[in-house]
């Protein structure tokens, strides 16, 4: 009985522990591409960057910007999707899909 508290103690964890990186890389990844412009392949290891040192293997999360470039006061959004299994012995087995959105404006004049 004690185990599976544990083990969803443990796990509860790790997962916070995703979702906090896929916002702080989602958030690092919307300033990048306001300031730049758009979002491109600088931003997109600058999101990377960031999963990678928050403790997050990037390889398994996926990126997107809409819209892809951006003027002066334009609005553009970054999501970072990072799927994670939840598995706690004799209760529970899911897949989770976690992730941020972060939203900024252009800060280039084009």
């Amino acid at each position: 009985m004690l185990l599976p508290v544990l083990v969803g103690i443990l796990t509860l964890a790790s997962m916070v522990h995703t979702d906090l990186a896929a916002r702080a890389a989602a958030a690092a990844g919307v300033r990048s591409a306001a300031s730049a412009g758009g979002f491109g392949p600088g931003q997109l290891e600058r999101v990377r960057r960031e999963l990678r040192d928050g403790g997050v293997d990037p390889g398994g999360c996926s990126v997107s910007a809409t819209p892809s470039t951006v003027g002066l006061d334009e609005p553009i959004a970054v999501s970072v999707r990072c799927p994670q299994h939840l598995g706690i012995p004799f209760l529970l087995e899911r897949d989770l899909d976690l992730g941020a959105t972060a939203a900024g404006r252009g800060e280039v004049n084009r």
